[in-house]
């Protein structure tokens, strides 16, 4: 039986991911753009969001290569993984300090409530449509090639 492999994310729902992570990232930076602060100050915010958006990413793939080097370990004990202890838990590490300093500078900014909520709702805009991404580059990528293995297969009559 020939049954043909099936892409996991739909056009729409990687372009909506892309789009999203653009979106977070330009409002961010609108906003910090427009905010009437020191230069020290926008800086801080921008590598806040720089941080959180890379060890999000980062995250999402480590944790994700963990799961499935302990799945391929269960049939193949001797299968090394991808990432160390140490790599892992700094990448956590990383994520855990970025929401950290952000929400740190957060609290202690003299910026009415209203403004900290915009800026919270974008960093988590930001965050997950990270991970979206990261998840729909790396699936659309093993999807293209198990789509490519398959028709070589189907050309050769298997």
């Amino acid at each position: 039986m020939n049954q043909k492999y099936r892409k996991r994310n739909t056009a729409a729902f990687t372009a909506a991911s892309y789009f999203a992570l653009g979106a977070g990232l330009f409002l961010f930076c609108l906003g910090v753009y427009n905010a009437d602060w020191e230069l020290n100050v926008k800086g801080y915010y921008l590598l806040c969001m720089v941080l959180i958006t890379i060890t999000c990413i980062v995250v999402q793939k480590v944790v994700r290569d963990n799961t499935e080097d302990k799945e391929i370990r269960l049939d193949n004990p001797k299968h090394r993984m991808r990432n160390t202890e140490a790599f892992t838990g700094m990448a956590i590490a990383g994520l855990i300090i970025g929401y950290a300093m952000f929400l740190i500078g957060l609290y202690n900014a003299p910026f009415e409530l209203n403004e900290k909520g915009y800026y919270i709702a974008v960093i988590l805009l930001i965050s997950y449509s990270a991970i979206g991404v990261q998840k729909v580059t790396r699936d659309n990528a093993e999807d293209k090639e198990i789509l490519a293995e398959q028709a070589i297969k189907s050309e050769n009559g298997f």
